[in-house]
């Protein structure tokens, strides 16, 4: 059905129509003229036909067929919201005294960002930050958006910097969670417990309580247990050990492989919980990364 044009298929249904329409007129103009009187029957029956396809044939001619364009202004039967009773941009308002509908912002608000004009409702020092996302390392796990390196002809985020088996510098990715959301959560005690309440919400139905996903038999997550997709990674490899805690706030942002992204649902403060108590996860495993970079 979606490869049948619509406009097409109506109208061929209305020449369709109006044609059967037309022979019932003939036929009815025939029978009239030389049916006799045994025809009666017969002839109201046309009759009758013959006035509904009339008044079918009229509406077409008067609305059209489908896909007609016009620049006259269309009719509305049923107006629905095509007219509400509201107030357009700089129009007229009697309820208000000034007589305007447009309304300056009520006094001590203050705006996200802007010049410091008397219409903002007061002066503002600096833009409010929870707007503008200006902390990208807080906002997007992203330390150097201009550390990309080419693999294969493709730019791909650098991984960060060890030396003697401790963290020597950022990559692409913030390599640790940064210290806004630890402030945040009150200190690390707070964020970690945050973490585990939201990852037993959000991830554990997938990843299982320990994080160790898989499928079938060995899953430890129900999603994987009953096979619904494909197995769930497990969260205490090498590999995902050795991803920057940058890496897995995207990650649970904007998905991974068969992974949906969960930055609708999840927010951005319990992001970086549940990256916090991941590790912890991790480190109950063994801690399989530490000292080997």
């Amino acid at each position: 059905m979606y490869m049948i044009d619509a406009n097409l298929f109506m109208n061929w249904t209305l020449g369709i129509t109006l044609g059967v329409g037309a022979a019932v007129f003939v036929l009815t103009l025939a029978f009239s003229v030389f049916g006799g009187a045994k025809t009666g029957p017969v002839l109201s029956y046309l009759y009758m036909f013959s006035v509904l396809f009339g008044m079918f044939a009229a509406a077409v001619v008067i609305l059209g067929v489908r896909g007609m364009k016009s620049d006259n202004r269309p009719w509305h039967f049923l107006l629905d919201m095509k007219y509400q009773p509201k107030y357009t941009s700089q129009g007229q308002s009697k309820f208000y005294a000034d007589g305007r509908s447009n309304r300056l912002p009520p006094e001590n608000t203050i705006p996200f960002d802007g010049t410091n004009y008397f219409a903002d409702a007061g002066s503002h020092s600096v833009p409010n930050a929870d707007f503008l996302k200006g902390d990208r390392k807080y906002y997007y796990g992203i330390a150097n958006a201009d550390k990309l390196v080419d693999e294969q002809g493709v730019k791909v985020p650098a991984k960060p910097i060890w030396k003697d088996g401790a963290l020597a510098e950022d990559g692409y990715w913030v390599s640790r969670v940064p210290e806004l959301a630890i402030t945040n959560a009150n200190g690390w005690g707070p964020l970690i417990k945050h973490g585990q309440q939201q990852f037993n919400v959000h991830c554990a139905a997938c990843h299982g309580s320990s994080g160790r996903g898989g499928g079938g038999e060995l899953a430890y997550g129900i999603v994987g247990a009953y096979g619904l997709s494909v197995p769930p990674a497990s969260l205490i490899t090498d590999l995902i050990q050795s991803q920057p805690d940058g890496q897995l706030y995207n990650t649970i942002a904007n998905g991974k492989g068969s992974m949906s992204a969960y930055g609708h649902q999840v927010k951005l403060q319990d992001r970086w919980a549940i990256v916090a108590y991941v590790r912890v996860l991790q480190y109950a495993a063994g801690n399989t990364v530490a000292g080997k970079k």
